[in-house]
């Protein structure tokens, strides 16, 4: 089986520079663009099933990637980004402002820096390896269309990455691109990073 990753286009959140785990921010023009093209890109991939963060930016994605397919996605809590707690919507100025040290600490190492009042890496990752594993469990090729960090984990998960790769920019999920990941035998391989 075939599972693509997409991560959701540039949204308004993007453009502020906020943390914007799960605040519904939408789709800007240049978004609505890049999802029109990762739509194009993804016209040759055979994908029977789509699931999406319930997230505006991620939902208006993925519905510009499954246009025309008959094909509706279905909304995925699991899938939705880290909840940034009291960081949600502040800058990343104001977040190094009012928690100082923070802002490294995620930068240096996500998996296990916990926003304040905030969801935990490591809880986002179970979430992330209980929808893949029913994912795989289906069998069905599927495209998710969700975040950065959700997309990273479910990467781990697959055993793709390692932890300490994690929100690295060389794992940086590209938006307007897919990522195409072949399932066989219990084991999985990645045939395309950020096409």
């Amino acid at each position: 089986m075939y599972l693509y990753l997409v991560r959701h286009a540039q949204s308004q959140g993007n453009v502020l520079r906020t943390f914007h785990g799960h605040t519904d921010y939408p789709l800007t023009p240049l978004g609505r663009e890049q999802a029109r093209r990762v739509g194009e890109k993804l016209r040759a991939a055979a994908f029977s099933r789509c699931a999406a963060s319930d997230l505006a930016r991620a939902w208006e994605t993925a519905l510009s990637c499954v246009e025309g397919r008959g094909i509706t996605p279905e909304p995925t809590r699991a899938l939705r980004e880290q909840y940034m707690g009291a960081l949600e919507g502040l800058t990343w100025e104001q977040a190094g402002e009012q928690y100082p040290g923070f802002r490294e600490a995620y930068v240096e190492d996500w998996f296990h820096t916990v926003p304040p009042g905030g969801e935990s890496p490591r809880a986002m990752a179970a979430r992330a390896a209980a929808w893949t594993e029913e994912v795989l469990r289906r069998g069905e090729d599927t495209l998710a269309v969700a975040h950065n960090g959700t997309l990273g984990l479910i990467m781990l998960h697959l055993k793709l990455v390692e932890e300490t790769e994690l929100l690295r920019p060389e794992w940086d999920f590209v938006q307007g691109s897919y990522t195409a990941i072949r399932v066989a035998g219990g084991k999985a391989a990645l045939e395309g990073f950020n096409l």
